[in-house]
């Protein structure tokens, strides 16, 4: 019997594999402590087997509260499901304002932020885990694909322990490799009987629960041309490995990249970032031997080591029972024979020492900015100020993970949109300007950092109509047009609430028509009545 050949391909996936993981292996360390003390639902990062990590318990939830709350604010602040947290714009201002591209590009990010809700995606369940890993490791992997024959696209979030990344020097991911195990029977049921090694099969066949490596490969396509047909026509090429046999299961494409890789706050020339979770690991370290130093300590303490004579002289074998009665444990003249170690006076770590490394952890997931919850005496307009200055201080690094995460996101879902025929083509106007579209953020964060445009508007505008009394003019130099819009846009109200200008001077043209009717009619009729006054004079004059 001649042994099968490995595929290549199979064998380009693993080595890959190996080289990125290899590549990475500066971080890994410190993510597996990140894991252990701040999010121990992850791990996996020093370990053969991806989907199993150590099974140790941090003894302070502090560090695991702090990030989970760093982590909620994300969540709300950049895909907030009841805001409109995104939309569709043009390079081309004059082209965003015009009334019908308005409306168009209105109803494409509507249609973009539908494919994200519940009944179609698990986009926002996946949100919060993306956030989660971003706030304690920086990093997090992200996936979706159309789920076939179920008019649904599949959203998850991945962990990094599964997942390596090569990055471009804009952020972009141009090759991602997926480690994960199967049983027989999931792969049977994934990839189908015909596509798995005989090995697998008979693995399904027996109900094995032992799981084999596979891999999914996804990078550029270096031969790609738009006429091709099949996988090598796909931007993207994807393949299934097996290790069993070193042998592909599946080869597709993509038109776009699925994998995903936002990053909190990343070094030049470093592939991988640095969150929030980072900077609090030497004191969520500290912290977790301050414990366990103390709970040692008081252990001593309630249950001390207990010196006797001999092993016979204690009837119990050394058993302390509470309210029982000890035999033999003082002798004839009444001295004790048992008397517990004195080894214990206290580890002289207090509880402020303690409260001030959970302060630590604290401030570095901006516990402060995050949560305002429980302050008193703060007015409405003090609440968004401290909430819209939270936004701007974090503004660089949410902008990375929009450009990383929302933005590709969102543009590979316009593109699946669009090819399944869910976007409506748009004006022919908008075709032959040959302006180019881009994801336009509304959500809470992005308003933040451009409230700052309208409340400065508004300002001019309180200072200057004092001035304005005394000299007219000083109004004739504001475009009332543009500084409606550009309130609306601050303010990320809706576009759909303005009308276009040229409807607006109609309308104005229409109100000054009918003025100008009503005042015509009122002065008709003021005529009419003098001449009538002085009919009715000019007959009584006649009758005396």
């Amino acid at each position: 019997m001649t042994e099968t050949l490995k595929d290549p391909r199979a064998e380009e996936a693993i080595r890959r594999w190996d080289e990125l993981k290899a590549a990475r292996g500066q971080h890994e360390q410190d993510w597996e402590e990140l894991a252990r003390l701040i999010r121990p639902q992850r791990g996996g990062f020093v370990t053969a087997d991806p989907s199993r990590h150590r099974d140790d318990k941090p003894l302070s939830s502090a560090p695991i509260i702090a990030q989970e709350y760093f982590a909620s604010g994300l969540y709300g602040t950049l895909t907030n499901p009841a805001n409109r947290w995104m939309g569709v714009e043009t390079n081309d201002d004059d082209l965003n304002a015009w009334g019908p591209a308005k409306l168009w590009l209105e109803l494409v990010g509507n249609r973009i932020l539908r494919s994200f809700a519940p009944g179609v995606s698990t986009f926002y369940d996946a949100a919060i885990q993306t956030f989660g890993d971003i706030s304690t490791f920086g990093n997090a992997a992200g996936y979706d694909e159309i789920v076939p024959g179920e008019q649904r696209i599949m959203d998850v979030t991945l962990s990094l322990a599964e997942v390596c990344f090569e990055i471009d020097a804009f952020g972009q991911v141009t090759e991602a490799v997926r480690k994960f195990g199967l049983t027989g029977r999931m792969a049977v049921r994934l990839f189908g009987p015909d596509a798995v090694p005989p090995k697998m099969l008979e693995r399904a066949t027996k109900g094995a629960l032992d799981r084999v490596d596979f891999y999914h490969h996804v990078h550029l396509n270096m031969d790609w041309s738009r006429g091709k047909l099949g996988p090598r026509g796909k931007r993207w090429l994807s393949t299934y490995a097996c290790a069993e046999g070193c042998r592909v299961v599946r080869e597709g494409g993509y038109a776009e990249m699925p994998f995903y890789a936002p990053r909190w706050e990343v070094d030049s020339g470093q592939a991988y970032g640095r969150g929030p979770g980072m900077v609090a690991l030497p004191d969520a370290r500290v912290l977790n031997l301050m414990d366990a130093a103390n709970l040692r300590a008081g252990q001593k303490a309630a249950d001390p080591t207990l010196l006797a004579p001999e092993r016979d002289a204690w009837a119990t074998s050394g058993v302390v029972r509470p309210g029982e009665v000890i035999y033999g444990g003082v002798n004839m003249k009444g001295d004790p024979l048992l008397r517990p170690l004195d080894n214990f006076s206290g580890t002289g770590l207090t509880l402020e020492m303690a409260q001030a490394r959970v302060e630590a952890i604290k401030d570095a997931f901006h516990w402060t900015l995050m949560q305002m919850v429980g302050r008193s005496g703060m007015t409405a307009t003090e609440v968004i100020e401290r909430q819209e200055e939270k936004l701007r201080l974090m503004a660089p690094n949410m902008g990375r993970v929009q450009g990383e995460f929302l933005a590709p996101k969102a543009s590979r879902r316009f593109a699946i949109l669009l090819r399944e025929g869910q976007i409506p083509p748009p004006p022919p106007e908008m075709a032959r300007e040959g302006a180019a579209l881009q994801v336009k953020y509304i959500s809470a964060a992005a308003m933040a950092q451009r409230s700052a445009e309208g409340a400065a508007m508004a300002r001019i505008v309180q200072d200057i109509a004092p001035l304005a009394e005394l000299k007219p003019r000083l109004l004739d130099r504001f475009d009332e047009d543009a500084y409606v819009e550009l309130m609306v846009e601050a303010r990320g109200a809706p576009g759909r609430i303005l009308r276009s200008r040229e409807a607006a001077d109609a309308l104005s043209q229409q109100r000054a028509q009918a003025e100008q009717a009503a005042m015509a009619m009122q002065a008709a009729q003021a005529a009419g009545g003098v001449a009538k006054d002085v009919a009715s004079a000019a007959a009584m004059e006649g009758a005396a």
